[in-house]
């Protein structure tokens, strides 16, 4: 027998299907197409579908059912299949709501689904692998209720990607939510621990699982007790409604993950959620100080947690005694702090402490009292850092930033000028630092451009030199700029060298116009690396002239295809149309350049030249329209 049936006719096919014949194909194509007559028959009499359309419908099942039955089969044309099976459903629903028939879903729509299944479970034998396939199956399980099938595809799954921790958890909360089975949730996180001795995410969902659980006896006692119904002490133990299963995942988790602060405090932090946690928060937190004592995580949550404490008790509402309450709770912060950048003195500790003042004092607040206690605590904070030299590189431009924004530029000079010595290669906070004393027209720039050149990485080095670039055009006479330029152009790092080139022809026309930019171009020619756009420059500074010379425009176009003649073919053909447009330009030398073009150039960049080359002779092609180099314009 080559089906196996199931209630619906359906069934998975053997092995000896897929090998038989065209003719054995056919006939079983025709077995399932004849299985589908009832259902078309009975939707026909609903009048939810014309003759017309299940005429449509049996022709396209046709070619479907064909393509899973092939001997060579493909994962495409089972989805394409049970897509199209979930698209009728949908149909049919829509069609039933507009006729207002309920009836007869036996008869269509389950079968329709247990076709799908079927679908899904031939293909989930073929291609085991694919976890994608897996959810969606799962998704249409859950979508038809379908909690049996749906079980049953979670155990396959589960039996053959046990490695997956998500899938796990994926399985035991569809128990514990959509099942209310505690009990076969607790089973599945079980059997994942044992796979997944070490996974943070199980141990975590597993503890919130167990919280839970308490949590809905307890509601459920609660409900029989004002309905005066005797409980038996059996049905409502009280190491569950404490949760106390809870707290021995919690006691595995931490000894199976060990010395992981944050995975610890995550159990507070889940266990938080609860109201009937209270003994259990305040165990974690022990846990946490005698475990990891100089953590600091440790240190910034014990912190922190001062204020979420309850207010004192007080007669008044006013807003003057809640912005007191605050006050006070933040004054126990910082106490915390302090203690712990004694304990702890390191960078990571002041960074806690600092970035907590910073929240609190961007914290809007109309108490003028309450924000100026906050400013005056940040400043203190940032300057017992520095002085320790424990201040985190990543903080001073804040710092330096804040001080700007009260007005006080002067200590920002000084922090600047007496905290240079730990900017490191921190080449974001040199930059800001300069620029800061750049927009102060400060006298130690020039001191801190030396020292910020010797501590950068040469590599790293271009935005210095084009903020010292601009400090010496500003301030410096013409001659001493061009030293500076000239020192620059000798850096062996290219990207420096071929941005202070294209700078220095900048500069060289505002400076002396269009001889000293060409003299300065025709010193720089030979000198590479060069980039493309130092040579569009120099084009684009001979066309501005009243006069341009098409000698001169011939020389920059030759120089700069020598250099990007293999890779540029916009390049090619604003030669060209420079040889068409321009008055002293011989269009008969267009012909050569071509042929050099189709020469030199490689890859996709000839296709593109030919196709631009073909609109540019129409006239179709404007290339002065800033087209892109990856721009591939339509024909």
């Amino acid at each position: 027998q080559r089906v196996r049936r199931t209630g619906s006719g359906l069934g998975t096919v053997c092995e000896a299907d897929r090998k038989q014949s065209p003719c054995a194909m056919a006939e079983l194509v025709q077995r399932r197409l004849e299985l589908r007559l009832p259902e078309l028959e009975q939707l026909q009499r609903m009048r939810a579908l014309s003759g017309g359309e299940a005429r449509a419908l049996m022709k396209k099942v046709t070619a479907l059912e064909h393509k899973v039955h092939r001997r060579a089969l493909n994962k495409e044309s089972f989805i394409s299949y049970i897509q199209y099976e979930i698209n009728f459903l949908e149909l049919i629903k829509r069609r039933r709501a507009r006729i207002g028939y309920t009836f007869k879903k036996e008869e269509v729509e389950y079968a329709i689904v247990n076709r799908i299944h079927g679908l899904f479970r031939r293909a989930l034998t073929k291609w085991k692998g694919d976890i994608q396939l897996w959810l969606s199956h799962i998704a249409f399980c859950k979508k038809w209720n379908a909690k049996v099938k749906l079980s049953k595809v979670f155990s396959a799954m589960l039996a053959i990607h046990p490695n997956k921790p998500a899938l796990w958890i994926m399985a035991a909360k569809w128990e514990m939510e959509d099942c209310l089975s505690s009990e076969n949730a607790r089973h599945l996180f079980l059997r994942a621990l044992r796979f997944h001795p070490d996974s943070q995410k199980v141990y975590q969902e597993y503890f919130r699982m167990e919280l839970m659980n308490a949590e809905k006896i307890q509601k459920e006692k609660q409900l029989l007790e004002v309905a005066r119904v005797e409980l038996a002490e059996a049905d409502f133990p009280m190491e569950i409604l404490r949760g106390q299963l809870a707290r021995v995942v919690y006691k595995r988790a931490i000894e199976k993950v060990a010395g992981n602060a944050e995975f610890h405090l995550s159990f507070w932090t889940i266990a938080a959620n609860f109201n009937f946690t209270q003994e259990l928060q305040k165990e974690i937190v022990e846990d946490l100080q005698t475990l990891h004592t100089n953590h600091t995580l440790t240190w910034d949550f014990l912190a922190r947690r001062e204020l979420d404490t309850k207010s004192l008790p007080t007669s008044e509402c006013s807003k003057q005694a809640k912005a007191s309450d605050i006050a006070r709770k933040e004054e126990r912060c910082w106490a915390v702090y302090e203690e712990a950048v004694l304990t702890v003195p390191t960078e990571a500790v002041w960074k806690c402490y600092i970035t907590f003042c910073l929240e609190r004092f961007k914290r809007k607040t109309n108490n003028a009292i309450l924000r100026k206690k906050r400013l005056d605590k940040v400043l203190s904070v940032f300057d017992r850092a520095s002085e320790s030299s424990l201040l985190p590189q990543a903080l001073y431009k804040q710092w330096i930033e804040m001080l700007v924004d009260l007005g006080d530029a002067e200590k920002a000079v000084r922090v600047v000028k007496a905290s240079s010595s730990n900017f490191g290669q921190s080449v974001d906070l040199w930059q800001s630092s300069l620029e800061l004393l750049m927009k102060l027209q400060s006298a130690d720039v020039t001191q801190l451009f030396q020292q910020a050149f010797r501590q950068v990485p040469h590599t790293d080095c271009l935005p210095l030199w084009l903020l010292r670039l601009e400090w010496s055009e500003s301030t410096s006479s013409v001659n001493e700029t061009e030293t500076l330029y000239q020192r620059a152009l000798q850096t062996p790092i290219p990207a420096v060298s071929m941005t202070v080139k294209e700078k220095y022809l900048d500069w060289a026309l505002k400076t002396g116009g269009y001889k000293k930019a060409w003299k300065v171009f025709t010193s720089l020619h030979e000198n590479r690396p060069f980039s493309l756009e130092f040579f569009k420059k120099m084009i684009a500074i001979e066309k501005e002239q009243d006069f341009s010379k098409m000698k001169r425009l011939r020389d920059c176009y030759e120089l700069a295809l020598r250099e990007f003649g293999t890779t540029s073919a916009d390049l090619w053909l604003e030669y060209i149309e420079e040889e068409w447009k321009h008055p002293k330009g011989e269009a008969e030398r267009t012909g050569h350049i071509h042929w050099r073009a189709m020469k030199t150039l490689g890859g996709l960049q000839v296709e593109r030249f030919v196709s631009q080359y073909t609109l540019l002779q129409t006239g179709n092609l404007q290339l002065h329209q800033h087209l892109t180099p990856n721009q591939t314009p339509g024909l």
